[in-house]
């Protein structure tokens, strides 16, 4: 499914087109859009598609505080400003200030109830009129800003303070989209570029695991169209939800902090797997330990980087907790953490004639043995029950 820019005549129009999975993007019209950034931080988008003219239309409900979701994304991203007049977008650099277009957003279905859906956005399909495109791939440039966000936290110069103040807007309980643009705009500005702000912004503030994405295009290609981008995604909106937890998790273990996260959560449980209770460590002959530190939350406002957001699970434990295929719980009564298999999981499992033996047998309470030795490292609660809200809704 994909938000899509309508250029004909005049500025162009934003439409909901496609499907994802059974549904259709006219089974969403007339209901209210929110919007996914991160699986914790979800803003509302004040608009309604609908058919106008017989045709499917964004429509925005509160044109005050409120921008399209083109120009949103372009702000919480840190990317120059957008136009909406494709045929107006001309140069041989693709991200310049209103030198391109947002010609297609590609989303995902996070939740939907009678009157609300929740759109999360995947991938972004830039263009302008001489035939540039380029796709940005919205988990990476998202994780690049909460690394950034991060950085600023830590230092006090008039960049981290800018910085600080585009965070705030956009996390505010009544985000308005149009600060979000003059906070990121002042960005800019300071850096004294139309360009892309990001890359100065990560090097001013010594983001130095900062990924850098693959240059925009300076040549004319035609790699994809927005006819093509998104239109139909046949993943159903439950198995999207996991798909995007392990792609911010592929995010999450980039760069100089991943590696340190990997190293403190492997030693703090001495290399021993919290769910099947083996100590796997590396070997003179092996050149790795036969356990991962896998994340459990792995997106910004938490600590991702902290020991208590990790979990040291081998390699098929490893797959199973990233899959859905075993869940992790905390029962507060008992103070024990749980294991079980959720029931979709054995459904689909019969179904496929998946073997469940070897995961049935690690359910039930983990015994503390397999616990760091300081409490304090233990997994949190918190943060569990947070991942399992995201991926496992009532």
């Amino acid at each position: 499914m994909r938000i899509a820019l309508r250029t004909g005549g005049g500025r162009g129009v934003y439409e909901l087109a496609g499907r994802q999975g059974a549904l259709n993007a006219s089974d969403l019209f007339d209901l209210e859009i929110s919007y996914e950034l991160t699986p914790n931080i979800v803003i509302p988008g004040r608009a309604v598609a609908s058919r106008l003219q017989g045709k499917p239309r964004i429509r925005l409900e509160d044109k005050l505080r409120t921008t399209h979701f083109y120009r949103l994304l372009a702000a919480v991203l840190l990317l120059p400003k957008p136009k909406r007049e494709f045929k107006k977008t001309h140069g041989d650099e693709l991200l310049r200030f209103e030198a391109y277009s947002m010609t297609a957003i590609k989303v995902d279905i996070a939740d939907i109830t009678s009157n609300r859906v929740v759109l999360r956005p995947t991938d972004l399909l830039l263009e302008n009129a001489d035939n540039l495109q380029a796709k940005v791939e919205f988990a990476q440039r998202m994780s690049r800003i909460a690394r950034l966000w991060d950085a600023a936290s830590r230092q006090d110069t008039p960049l981290a303070q800018l910085v600080r103040n585009l965070q705030q807007d956009v996390l505010a309980a009544n985000p308005d989209y149009k600060r979000i643009e003059r906070s990121a705009n002042e960005i800019s500005e300071h850096l004294k570029t139309q360009g892309d702000p990001l890359p100065l912004a990560e090097q001013r503030l010594e983001v130095s695991e900062a990924q850098e994405e693959p240059p925009p295009l300076t040549k004319p290609t035609q790699f994809t169209h927005q006819a093509d981008f998104g239109v139909e995604d046949d993943i159903s909106p439950e198995a999207a939800r996991i798909e995007r937890v392990k792609q911010w998790r592929q995010q999450a273990v980039r760069g100089s902090s991943g590696i340190q996260f990997r190293r403190d959560v492997s030693t703090s449980y001495e290399y021993r797997c919290i769910f099947s209770g083996q100590r796997l460590p590396k070997l003179e002959v092996t050149e790795s330990p036969g356990v991962d530190a896998a994340h459990i939350l792995p997106w910004s406002t938490y600590d991702i980087d902290s020991v208590r957001n990790g979990l040291c699970l081998n390699k098929q434990c490893h797959w199973a907790f990233d899959e859905g295929v075993l869940r992790l719980t905390f029962d507060k009564g008992s103070g024990k953490y749980l294991l079980d298999i959720p029931d979709q999981v054995r459904k689909a499992a019969k179904k496929a004639s998946f073997e469940l033996q070897y995961f049935e047998a690690l359910t039930g309470p983990l015994t503390e043995s397999r616990l760091p030795k300081n409490k304090e490292l233990w997994p949190s609660p918190t943060y569990i029950d947070e991942l399992n809200h995201f991926m496992f809704p009532a």
